[in-house]
Parts: structure tokens; sequence; C-alpha cells
């Protein structure tokens, strides 16, 4: 034993350690003061989005990939099926219409992570030019879009528990992915 060295015995069993618990923490946690959380301040001033696939099973349309547009104030969560990527301007400019005239509102900002089809020159020219600020997550830290995250998380989870529940096959997992954004929106 080493002079000058507590005995462990000695130590409280209540004991917390503050720096082994900082220590064996696998990443640090984002801010949840709600002072430095900006929320938005009505329909459609920030949507958030991203990607989901690509999907082991094509739909019956061949579609193996999804984008899911979320508005951060009403948590409405709208959901379009892509054969590739690089379709998610197409579906962007497509929801953009259908909220905007459904709402009455314009679209302020949207949040995404920093994949290619976000950040490509189509994207952000358009962005641009109907005056829409893009805010995009620091790479490989997804919990700065975490609303997107959770509800595309929630998503597929609720899926797969109706394909399985009712004996479906893999191939319609867009209708059950759609039947569960429709169900989520509807508790907003």
């Amino acid at each position: 034993m080493a002079d000058g060295v507590p005995h462990i015995a000695d130590a409280p069993s209540d004991h917390v350690c503050a720096g082994c618990c900082m220590g064996k923490m696998r990443e640090d946690n984002l801010s949840r003061n709600p002072e430095k959380t900006i929320k938005s301040a009505g329909v459609l001033d920030l949507i958030h989005s991203d990607i989901m696939g690509p999907m082991q099973t094509k739909t019956p349309g061949a579609c193996t990939y999804a984008v899911a547009f979320i508005d951060d104030f009403s948590r409405h969560v709208t959901v379009y099926f892509m054969k590739k990527k690089a379709e998610v301007l197409e579906k962007f400019k497509m929801f953009k219409a259908d909220m905007e005239n459904a709402t009455g509102c314009k679209i302020k900002r949207i949040r995404s992570d920093n994949s290619g089809e976000y950040t490509g020159r189509l994207f952000k020219e358009y962005l641009s030019k109907q005056g829409i600020r893009h805010e995009k997550t620091v790479p490989y830290t997804p919990q700065q879009n975490g609303l997107a995250e959770r509800m595309i998380q929630s998503l597929v989870e609720m899926a797969r528990c109706m394909l399985y529940h009712e004996g479906i096959d893999k191939q319609w997992w867009a209708e059950a992915v759609n039947t569960s954004a429709r169900n989520l929106s509807s508790r907003t």
C-alpha cells in the first residue's frame, strides 16, 4: 500500500466521482437549456429534413429512398419516396408548393445534414432564389437535426410493426411509412 493513497474502503459507498462520470461519457450532450434553444415562431418558419435509405427492398414503384420534411412548429411530417437520392430537390419543391398553398405561409429556413443532396449547387441556388436560409449540421453530429432523426426512427419503427403485425410483404414499406406519417401528423 502506498503512503497517502486512501483505501477504497475509506470512500463512502454513495460517493459519485464527477471526473469518472465525465471520463466515461461517450460524447458531450448538446445544450438542453430552453433559453438557448431557438424555437420556430410559426408554421413553416423552420423545416427539418433527412433522407432514409437505401431500403433493402424496392417498392412496386422501384423506390428505395424516402425524404422526410418536418415542420418544427406543428410537427407535421410529410414523406416523399424516391428511386435515387438526387430527387431531393424535386421533392422539396413539391413539399414547398403543397405546404405554402395549404397554409399561406412561406418557408423561411430548412435544417439538414451536410449530405450532397442538400449541399449541391442546384439545391443551394434554389434556396437562395426562394429566400430560404439553409441551416446545416456539423458533420457527425446528427443530434443537431434530432427532430428529423427521431421522426425517421419513429416512422420506420411504426411501419415495421404494421408490416409484421399484418403479415404484409416488405415491398409495401412505403405505404406503411406513409400511413405512419399521417398517424403521427394527426396527433399534432
